[in-house]
């Protein structure tokens, strides 16, 4: 039995579960801030280091708002506690997308 590093779980075991998951939370417009570090030691498919991995999922409520809270944590977990800018772009139901800077 293939042992499977935490990348290839999140792949195969959660990803459809978050699929799930992010489709209830848009139909019913649950704001929501997911991440999962999924960092393995070893190199990805094009040779990039894997050990600080991460997939993050930010969503905005019914209104297209993200909430406050989320967005800092968010902007947190991408600089790794530094503080530094962030772009976070959201695409919204209607097509439209809203850019925001978290300083």
């Amino acid at each position: 039995m293939e042992v499977m590093n935490k990348e290839q779980v999140y792949d195969e075991k959660i990803s459809p579960l978050m699929v799930q998951i992010i489709e209830i939370c848009k139909e019913h417009g649950i704001a929501m801030l997911m991440d999962f570090a999924i960092g393995h030691d070893g190199e990805g498919p094009d040779g990039q280091d894997c050990s600080d991995l991460r997939c993050s999922t930010l969503l905005p409520d019914e209104n297209g708002e993200n909430a406050v809270m989320h967005q800092k944590a968010l902007a947190l977990i991408r600089r790794r506690g530094r503080h530094a800018p962030m772009m976070i772009t959201t695409e919204h139901g209607d097509g439209t997308k809203t850019l925001t800077a978290v300083i």
